[in-house]
């Protein structure tokens, strides 16, 4: 729906007019009594046959909803909608109002890297990631193996999705096919989620967690920590060779040409 507003429209009345050319409308009309997103009674197409009314309604709820979560500003006499850069970010990222509503509750200067960790795993992209009975004894392995403490119980799933996104930068291996199977799905995200992160940030002035979450970009994006040695993004150098090169502090001068 951001999108909608960022690039599309600039007014209440603008978006219903768009709303009329969406599959949602064209089947709402069509059988009302089914289609269960927007409530409707037997005879609401005798009283009000292009359901302006209903669109007008659904703009206004979720204009209010957006402006609720700073990401748009809404005129409610004119109509007319302004997009904040909290919303240009979210848009940009293709970010839901619920993901920025948590990370408007948790942001704060003094966020350390075990809470941006956190707040990454409470996204709502990551709502419908469960934990399943059999994964329990790989993710305490797994939990036991990653370097940034998790304080969630490993039975919530912001734990599983915390540990996933770390076991993803550190290349380990899983047993269990699931895991394997959810790991994907986070790290689709996971790339778009912290670079808004990044940005939202960025945006507020706070240098320090700007540090961190730029930290946090480049180490999902190369999938190597920040204190590992750089020449690990050259996947020709076997690791055997890498290993013995962070034993002994090497320090590679790199120039770009």
């Amino acid at each position: 729906m951001l999108k909608l507003f960022f690039e599309t429209v600039q007014n209440a009345q603008q978006a219903c007019h768009w709303l009329g050319y969406t599959y949602p409308y064209i089947r709402m009309s069509r059988n009302p009594m089914l289609y269960m997103f927007w409530p409707l009674e037997a005879n609401v197409l005798t009283t009000d046959f292009t359901l302006e009314e209903r669109r007008a309604d659904f703009i206004h709820s979720a204009a209010t909803i957006l402006e609720k979560n700073n990401l748009i500003k809404y005129d409610r006499k004119s109509g007319y909608f302004q997009v904040t850069d909290l919303g240009r970010i979210a848009s940009h990222y293709y970010i839901t109002h619920g993901t920025i509503s948590t990370y408007n509750e948790h942001l704060k200067p003094t966020v350390g890297d075990i809470e941006l960790y956190q707040l990454f795993s409470f996204s709502e992209e990551f709502k419908y990631v469960t934990v399943r009975p059999d994964e329990n004894m790989e993710l305490v392995k797994l939990s036991e193996c990653v370097p940034i403490p998790v304080k969630e119980s490993l039975k919530d799933p912001s734990c599983k999705i915390n540990v996933l996104l770390q076991a993803y930068i550190a290349e380990l291996k899983f047993e269990g096919f699931s895991l394997t199977q959810d790991m994907v799905y986070i790290t689709q995200s996971a790339g778009r989620l912290v670079r808004a992160l990044f940005e939202i940030v960025l945006k507020r002035g706070w240098a320090q967690l700007a540090d961190k979450a730029l930290n946090l970009c480049k180490m999902v994006s190369k999938r190597m920590w920040s204190v590992q040695i750089l020449l690990r993004q050259f996947h020709g150098i076997t690791k055997d060779v890498l290993v013995k090169l962070q034993k002994n502090n090497f320090t590679p001068h790199l120039q770009i040409t």
